[in-house]
């Protein structure tokens, strides 16, 4: 039986994907920051070679400065026609000002979301500086109507073996409760298209179950989804604790980008943790080792869920366009699938589903607005 995460990737060549991929025009245009990321050039190049030979109708555009990404090329003493390089004289340090990094039009980041905005490319994928992506996203694509703040989303392996969508991971550190209903809709519109699941489960992260419980932003977002999901179309089933994460209760966990973030990075560890612990248990006896060599083959294969380069990159949702961020510290296989999964998020159309999505949430409004101006239900989606 398949896993959570290779469900999560091999979903893409399904038989109604084939046809959505034969109906068009063009291969999917996927464009990669090729200066980001902790390793630079060479990372990225390798990564968009493994990901055109791995994937059908697939182009890759490497955005950078040209002569490095051809010298990388020529050492490899071969190039894929589905590879091409657009050229960028700057680039954004893993250390700059998201804001003034934004600013600055010629940098390999500014260059890429340029092409994803005229409809030359038709997602873009940086392992580079995440709050620089972000804040350039919002100014070059602009926010789908209805989204107040863009969440970034991070999948976490389970012990059900289906993966959950968590969003924010990091890209609002504040969060309104509003925005953890909007953060709601975007993720049950993702896990539904991208990583098909039927009427999938919606969760909020709290210190308990009981709606009474958690800080002022949860409970007021609590009674949000309890009183509009229905007119959401969100299956939400309240809240759960950190211990029911990898139990794999939800399909989709809605927290604040502080609480995401921490969750995230700890998550992060606990490959690099658990084989640590074992590699240093087996060493004590002959025994030990022995039952060490033959059990470590499915260690690696059980632990591999929890390595977020077998995920490949973090989706930015609510921007007009798709947009995957990846580990500053990515290895090639982290941007290959991070690649590989920006194709099947342009495949299936996520940002016009997540608009469709976010329709409903202005018609929400517009209701409560024409109820009597002291309502509750006004104020809450206001707030």
């Amino acid at each position: 039986m398949k896993t959570g995460r290779l469900k999560y990737f091999t979903s893409r060549w399904k038989s109604r994907w084939k046809k959505e991929l034969n109906r068009r025009e063009h291969p999917i245009r996927v464009v990669v920051d090729a200066c980001g990321g902790d390793a630079g050039v060479s990372i990225n190049v390798d990564a968009a070679i493994a990901a055109v030979f791995e994937s059908e109708h697939l182009e890759v555009i490497l955005v950078g400065k040209q002569g490095e990404i051809e010298q990388c090329l020529h050492r490899r003493r071969f190039r894929p026609q589905e590879i091409r390089i657009v050229n960028a004289e700057e680039t954004v340090g893993m250390d700059d000002q998201p804001l003034k990094a934004a600013k600055r039009q010629k940098t390999s980041i500014a260059t890429g979301l340029e092409l994803l905005k005229t409809g030359e490319a038709d997602a873009f994928v940086s392992v580079g500086n995440t709050g620089a992506v972000v804040a350039t996203a919002m100014l070059k694509l602009g926010k789908i109507p209805n989204i107040d703040r863009a969440p970034i989303l991070a999948i976490f392996p389970t012990l059900a073996g289906d993966p959950v969508a968590v969003l924010d991971v990091g890209a609002n550190v504040d969060c309104r409760p509003n925005y953890l209903l909007q953060f709601a809709v975007l993720g049950a519109t993702y896990a539904e298209l991208v990583m098909e699941r039927k009427n999938p489960a919606v969760a909020l992260l709290s210190i308990g179950e009981e709606s009474a419980k958690g800080n002022a932003a949860v409970k007021t977002a609590h009674s949000l989804l309890a009183q509009h999901a229905p007119d959401l179309g969100i299956n939400f089933i309240g809240n759960i604790e950190g211990r029911d994460i990898l139990k794999g209760a939800a399909d989709v966990l809605v927290v604040d980008g502080f609480v995401g973030n921490i969750l995230l990075k700890y998550t992060e560890s606990i490959f690099d943790f658990v084989n640590t612990l074992f590699k240093k248990g087996h060493r004590f006896s002959i025994l030990s080792l022995i039952g060490g060599l033959f059990l470590y083959p499915a260690l690696r294969r059980t632990l591999k869920d929890f390595n977020y380069a077998e995920y490949g990159g973090a989706p930015l949702l609510g921007v007009k366009g798709n947009v995957v961020i990846g580990h500053g510290a990515s290895s090639v296989k982290a941007v290959k699938n991070a690649i590989l999964l920006a194709q099947n998020m342009a495949i299936v159309n996520l940002p016009q589903a997540l608009s469709s999505a976010a329709e409903k949430l202005g018609t929400l409004t517009n209701k409560e607005k024409s109820n009597e101006v002291g309502n509750t239900g006004d104020r809450l989606i206001r707030a």
